[in-house]
């Protein structure tokens, strides 16, 4: 039997993101399965992308409409976060660009239907990447997390945006990571703390899709210890049933 093709996974980019919030789950999703489970894509509005750190990386398709378009052959889009101490600093001033194709690709995303015959889709933020999702709506009604700097502005962010979208506003958990289940378009959406949290997330993801064995293997070939009992999980029935993970 031919092996399971690689599930694409797309990483969007900003200026100004934090590169930790990045490497982090590449490294995760790269190393699983010796680099056979999943295919990391690299997405940003420019060919090059500044990190905060000065890091200079390399997109490998075009953030655009044509993306845009074809985002169904995705099933993980992962959203990085980076410096938001202020209106003017990179998280808040590419949230306030509601109408640019990057808030525009994680609406659409949110919204896909879910691929045929298999798992919903996964809207992954990291750390302050959470904030883009607060604005869009995407939390509304829903718990999530952040950095742990940015809970009280998350938490304003997704006040303001119930009252604009006339939703229910979102409440912000302190956790590693929180799996908030499914969405009304059976994705599912989950955000992680602060930075080194989103090795936690990648490493859950690994674990629903794929077997525990393959993300405590994927951690061991990491050197990392997982911290996979500090995350919040919510069942399929929403709202009803909560554990830690």
């Amino acid at each position: 039997m031919a092996p399971s093709p690689p599930t694409k996974v797309l990483m969007l980019l900003f200026p100004g993101f934090n590169t930790l919030d990045m490497n982090g789950p590449y490294e995760t999703f790269s190393k699983s399965g010796q680099s056979s489970l999943f295919k990391v894509t690299v997405t940003s509005e420019t060919e090059i992308t500044t990190s905060t750190e000065g890091v200079h990386v390399k997109r490998d398709v075009a953030l655009d409409e044509t993306l845009i378009a074809n985002l169904a052959e995705y099933k993980i889009l992962i959203v990085p976060g980076g410096p938001l101490r202020g209106p003017t600093t990179p998280v808040a001033v590419q949230a306030d660009e509601t109408t640019g194709h990057f808030m525009q690709l994680i609406e659409a995303f949110s919204k896909l239907s879910p691929p045929p015959g298999g798992a919903p889709r996964i809207l992954l933020s990291i750390c302050t990447g959470a904030y883009f999702l607060g604005t869009l709506g995407v939390f509304n009604g829903r718990f999530c997390t952040t950095h742990w700097a940015a809970y009280d502005q998350l938490a304003v962010r997704v006040k303001e945006t119930a009252v604009r979208t006339q939703g229910q506003a979102a409440t912000v958990l302190p956790a590693r990571f929180v799996d908030s289940g499914i969405n009304a378009s059976n994705v599912r959406i989950i955000s992680s703390g602060g930075v080194s949290c989103g090795i936690d997330a990648a490493l859950y993801i690994v674990k629903r899709l794929c077997s525990e064995q393959a993300a405590i293997l994927t951690a061991q070939q990491m050197d990392y210890a997982w911290r996979k009992t500090e995350g919040v999980v919510f069942g399929e029935d929403y709202g009803v049933a909560v554990a830690r993970e």
